[in-house]
């Protein structure tokens, strides 16, 4: 279960960074977000895709790094209640 969640992780960190690293920042200016009449949020829509696409992964990102912590922390326990009672 927790190399599952591992490796699960390291594909979701991975994409997460593609994703990052492949969006369009041109239209996200303060400059030009102040000067022209569109919207800040009024972007086309790959960006918008994009943008929800990694919402979506940063989120599931932090979930399994909880639950990663999680069951680190209860393997410690066991490990720890092992070398105690023996």
């Amino acid at each position: 279960m927790y190399k599952l969640f591992l490796i699960l992780f390291i594909i979701v960190s991975i994409i997460l960074i593609g994703l990052i690293m492949l969006q369009n920042n041109n239209t996200i200016d303060i400059g030009s977000s102040m000067n022209n009449s569109k919207s800040f949020f009024n972007t086309n829509t790959p960006n918008k895709i994009i943008t929800k696409s990694i919402f979506v992964l940063a989120i599931i990102f932090f979930m399994i790094s909880l639950t990663l912590s999680n069951l680190n922390n209860h393997r410690k326990n066991i490990v720890t209640n092992n070398y105690i009672n023996s």
